[in-house]
């Protein structure tokens, strides 16, 4: 038995090569141009590497699924098989290079890599399809988005459920290259989308408004407080048109749905008061009025001490309002503006102060600089005096002795002439040489005095 098995598969295989060899030589040369194309690798490491890259793009392949559902779906399929492949190798890495079946001569890295090379082809054509329908379809994916964002699937499950069924359809006419009727289409989803959109809104700003009010007038608060029921029931009706109208308008929508809470909240209150009012025993109204008039005088002692109590309570009223009024009056913000006026006006002043006593410092210092170089000048003038001095008294020594000299020894009349025209030659030339000296001394001295000043 096992041996007819065997003959089997001998009989299988050459059946297969034979059927091979029918195809001439196409098959050989569609392997080789795929071999061609497929990047090789023969070692574990440099396909753990490669694989590491593919899982990388392959993960954050998402959101391309609606440009293209088949080529998204054929991608996914090619990457999986390919991860398979690889999974078997890191268990054995000793198959990478080996035959991944009989019938192929391919490897199982040539394998992987082919798949991959397959998966790569459809996601460049999903980034194509994306690149074009990025564009003629922005307004349709925008509006898909805010849909997205204000969860309409979770208030009108079945309207957006058909949404995105026609959305989708969207990017088939975009793969179909049929621009035009890509754009009909769209139109005719952003209005269907606008109006659950706007469902939307009024579902999660308004809706729980209207349910409020409802409530109120089924427990008669139209009888009990008609004014303050039509003043809620107006508001709720305006935030109403307002939200329809600028639902996008997230401040505006905050406004009149506090608007109209308020509105509500006063129904309520009133409607209690008047509730008190009717459940008064006997028609004894006197002790709700004097309450009344009590918080009437807490508001005026607060004010201003005075007590309005001898007038109607109508006056009363009116009165309480005037002291209000007239409080606002006193704490005008004209006093603290003309007050902040005034106090800008004493920071410019010191500004300018500040900035003169800078300016002033800046001469002083350069009149310490000027009066620093006069002094180094005076000093090296009073050492040329006191050099001066020193010769002179120098000479002065030498004549005193020529002097004794001649007395000790009598000189003729002309050697005494003589010696007075060389005594008198020497005094000249020292006043010379001291005169020459004084006008230097005096010149930076007086220049140091102007500057002073």
């Amino acid at each position: 038995m096992k041996q007819f098995f065997k003959m089997a598969m001998i009989a299988s295989a050459l059946v297969g090569v034979v059927g091979c060899q029918s195809t001439g030589g196409e098959s050989a040369v569609v392997v080789a141009e795929q071999n061609g194309k497929v990047q090789s690798v023969s070692t574990f490491d440099a396909l753990q590497k490669q694989y590491s890259l593919d899982k990388t793009t392959f993960d954050s392949v998402d959101d391309f699924s609606i440009y293209s559902e088949a080529s998204y779906a054929t991608m996914v399929e090619e990457w999986a098989e390919a991860q398979e492949i690889f999974l078997e190798i890191e268990k054995e890495p000793g198959l990478i290079n080996e035959e991944y079946s009989m019938f192929s001569s391919g490897s199982y890295a040539a394998k992987y890599m082919s798949l991959v090379a397959a998966a790569n082809s459809e996601f460049t054509k999903l980034k194509s399809y994306k690149e074009t329908a990025d564009v003629v379809l922005s307004d349709a994916i925008a509006q898909m988005a805010y849909l997205v964002e204000i969860d309409a699937k979770k208030y009108y499950s079945q309207e957006f459920s058909s949404l995105n069924t026609q959305y989708k359809a969207l990017f088939v006419t975009v793969v179909e290259n049929d621009i035009a009727e890509a754009q009909t289409k769209q139109a005719s989803f952003l209005t269907n989308a606008k109006v659950t959109e706007i469902k939307t809104t009024l579902k999660i700003h308004v809706e729980p408004l209207e349910k409020e009010f409802s409530d109120l007038s089924r427990k008669g608060f139209k009888a009990i407080a008609p004014i303050s029921y039509g003043q809620a029931k107006a508001e709720l009706d305006k935030a109403k048109k307002a939200v329809q109208a600028n639902n996008r308008d997230k401040a505006l929508i905050i406004d009149v749905v506090a608007k109209t809470r308020f509105q509500l909240d006063h129904l309520k209150n009133m409607a209690a008061e008047v509730k008190l009012l009717k459940a008064v025993k006997n028609g004894q109204f006197e002790q709700p009025v004097l309450e009344f008039e009590n918080k009437l005088l807490s508001i005026s002692q607060a004010i201003n001490g005075d007590d309005y109590r001898n007038q109607p309570l109508r006056m009363q009223t009116e009165s309480v309002l005037v002291s209000v009024q007239n409080m606002h009056e006193i704490n005008n913000t004209a006093d603290l503006e003309e007050k902040i006026k005034e106090l800008q006006v004493q920071i410019k002043t010191l500004e300018m102060t500040v900035e003169k006593q800078t300016g002033d410092r800046a001469g002083v210092q350069k009149q310490v600089v000027v009066l620093t170089q006069q002094l180094e000048r005076n000093d090296n003038l009073i050492n040329n005096l006191n050099g001066v001095i020193a010769s002179y008294k120098e000479k002065e020594a030498a004549g005193k002795l020529n002097k004794e000299a001649t007395t000790a020894q009598p000189a003729t009349a002309e050697q005494t002439v003589t010696t007075e025209n060389s005594q008198t030659e020497k005094k000249e030339s020292t006043e010379t040489a001291v005169a020459e000296e004084a006008p230097v001394a005096a010149e930076p001295i007086a220049e140091a005095k102007v500057e002073t000043k």
